[in-house]
C-alpha cells in the first residue's frame, strides 16, 4: 500500500508527512487558494520585550539571541529601549 503522503499534491504532500493528515486538511479547509507567506521570526515585538524582561540578567544576552532568533545587536537594542522606559517611569 502507498504511503499516505502519495495521494497528495505539492506542499499538500510534504505537510502531511510532516504534519500529519488532520492538521493538514484542517490548513486546506482555511487556508486553500490562498498564498501563504511565514515570516522568518516566530514571536510578536512584544513577545519578546516580555521575554528579556523576565529572562534577561546581564550576561546572557548571547544564549536569549539563539533561542530567540535575533541578533545580539538587535535584542541590545530592545534592551536599551526598555532600559531608557523604565528610567522615565522612575523618574516621574
Amino acid at each position: 500500500m502507498k504511503k499516505k503522503s502519495e495521494n497528495y499534491s505539492g506542499i499538500y504532500k510534504d505537510m502531511i508527512e510532516v504534519l500529519g493528515e488532520d492538521i493538514t486538511f484542517k490548513i486546506y479547509e482555511n487556508y486553500r487558494g490562498q498564498q501563504v507567506t511565514f515570516p522568518m521570526r516566530l514571536h510578536s515585538k512584544n513577545y519578546i520585550i516580555e521575554y528579556l524582561i523576565k529572562h534577561y540578567n546581564g550576561n546572557n544576552l548571547k544564549q536569549l539571541s539563539r533561542e530567540l532568533g535575533y541578533t545580539c545587536n538587535w535584542l541590545q537594542q530592545v534592551i536599551n529601549k526598555i532600559e531608557v522606559k523604565n528610567n522615565v517611569k522612575t523618574e516621574e
